[in-house]
């Protein structure tokens, strides 16, 4: 059967017959193909409302959004996941409609309506036909300048969040993701889950959210962004007809909370007696997006973490078994950022999983990359780029990202050239200066007596919490006592 399947396919592929090593040998990444991109066009109005428009002729479709430039970094400091709730109460009542008339007149227009938020900002978003444009523009300003906030609203939102949060508070991906950010952030403006824990979210009353909106939902606070088929002088409009007469408020922005991360990385044991994996992130403070070296550091990243083939991933799943996937992230943000690598596996390989990662980090910062290797890695971030921005709402979005950080936009047309220009030397100086293993924090979320016996001397003084006890929004990470609570 082996030799006729050989055979077939070789008459389906008109050429040769396939050795075993060809899948272990992928071919060699291509070269990068240049991106001409349209130039965007700017204004900013006589309230601040900054407005940029890429003219993108040919289908008839126009993404449209509405930027604010605060995210879940302005949440108050005992209100995680304020902001994203907010998000979402957006479409859940503005002006003199309710939550399903909202629905109903966008799927009237054939168009869609999404909010959210992310560390940097807070965002709504309307894809529409051009033709429907101004119909669509009009509930768009409704969302953003008038939600109703309604208690019912509040109130459903804030069950459906807390019943969604108690499920993921069993995920030992989840609280090890959360434990990390407090491990490595403290009590700064990253130290919380954006989305809230169930303590948080239980304390966000509608006052808080209305002020919220009060004060960040502002049009000197804000991009509108326009990408699709309009001229830049519709745009600008558009903009003036409704969002020009929105008032600049008086008083300037609220300082941004600053505190620095904790001097020392922790090793933190989350104790879950009935987790059937365990969850390694090792992590740590990192450079913001406007660091000189954040290209090289998203490249160090790629070569750690970004893809199949990463070191991570080849090291930790394919060499060794131990998991079916391993992966990194740079998160660079507004006033900082940090970077993670994450992985589940069986229980007992929790602490081997975490020296492995470490290792890796290590050996980034010793050893040169070689140009085989870093050659697709660089091309799968150029790749993931090009193709983010085949769509207008992509590009809109790509876009928000520099216009909230006061970044160039001129940034837009050559990411791949700066990812490109990153040389081996920068990878491994980025991963001698930010990625030192010994430097890191490790959090394991699992069953901890399956692998309290092999935290050796590496692990030795690692803090254990049982689940029972981990409060996230505590920078101990631990419920006070009963002592604590009577004082």
């Amino acid at each position: 059967m082996t030799g006729i399947f050989w055979a077939v396919l070789v008459m389906l592929t008109g050429t040769r017959s396939f050795a075993a090593d060809d899948l272990d040998q992928p071919p060699a990444a291509g070269a990068p193909r240049e991106i001409k991109l349209p130039e965007p066009v700017e204004k900013t109005l006589a309230n601040g409302l900054r407005v940029i428009v890429i003219e993108r002729p040919g289908l008839p479709i126009l993404s449209a959004q509405f930027v604010v430039k605060s995210g879940a970094e302005v949440d108050p400091a005992d209100g995680a996941g304020a902001m994203d709730m907010l998000a979402s109460l957006l479409m859940r009542g503005a002006g003199q409609r309710t939550a399903p008339q909202l629905a109903q007149a966008i799927e009237a227009l054939g168009g869609a309506i999404t909010t959210g938020a992310g560390w940097d900002a807070t965002a709504a978003k309307l894809t529409i036909m051009t033709a429907q444009a101004e119909a669509g523009l009009e509930i768009l300003r409704e969302v953003v300048r008038r939600p109703t906030l309604a208690a019912a609203e509040v109130e459903r939102l804030r069950a459906e969040t807390l019943d969604e949060l108690r499920v993921k508070m069993e995920e030992p991906g989840t609280l090890a993701k959360a434990a990390a950010a407090r491990v490595i952030f403290g009590d700064g403006p990253y130290g919380h889950l954006p989305g809230g824990t169930p303590k948080s979210v239980a304390h966000i009353s509608r006052a808080r959210l209305a002020k919220l909106h009060a004060t960040y939902f502002r049009p000197d606070n804000a991009v509108l962004i326009f990408v699709g088929s309009l001229k830049a002088e519709q745009g600008f409009a558009w903009a003036g007809q409704f969002f020009g007469d929105w008032k600049k408020p008086a008083v300037p922005l609220p300082a941004l909370r600053v505190s620095e991360p904790p001097a020392k990385p922790r090793v933190v044991i989350i104790d879950m007696p009935n987790a059937g994996q365990a969850a390694v992130v090792v992590g740590k403070a990192a450079v913001a997006r406007k660091a000189p070296d954040y290209f090289p550091g998203v490249v160090a990243s790629s070569v750690l973490g970004g893809g199949y083939s990463a070191r991570l991933n080849a090291e930790i799943r394919v060499k060794r078994g131990l998991t079916y996937g391993a992966s990194s992230d740079l998160g660079a943000r507004r006033l900082g950022g940090a970077f993670v690598a994450a992985a589940q596996t069986k229980n007992s390989a929790g602490p081997e999983v975490a020296v492995l990662m470490r290792a890796e980090l290590d050996r980034l910062a010793t050893e040169p990359v070689p140009a085989a290797e870093l050659t697709p890695r660089t091309s799968t971030l150029t790749g993931e780029y090009g193709r983010a921005l085949e769509t207008n709402d992509g590009f809109a979005t790509r876009l928000a990202g520099l216009a909230v950080l006061d970044l160039p936009l001129t940034a837009l047309s050559t990411f791949t050239a700066d990812v490109l220009a990153v040389k081996v030397e920068a990878v491994q100086k980025f991963a001698g200066d930010h990625l030192r293993g010994v430097a890191t924090s490790v959090v394991i979320a699992g069953h901890a007596e399956s692998f309290r016996d092999t935290l050796g001397d590496t692990f030795k003084d690692a803090e254990v919490i049982p689940q029972k006890a981990l409060d996230l929004d505590s920078i101990s990470l631990r419920e006070p006592t009963k002592a604590a609570k009577g004082k």
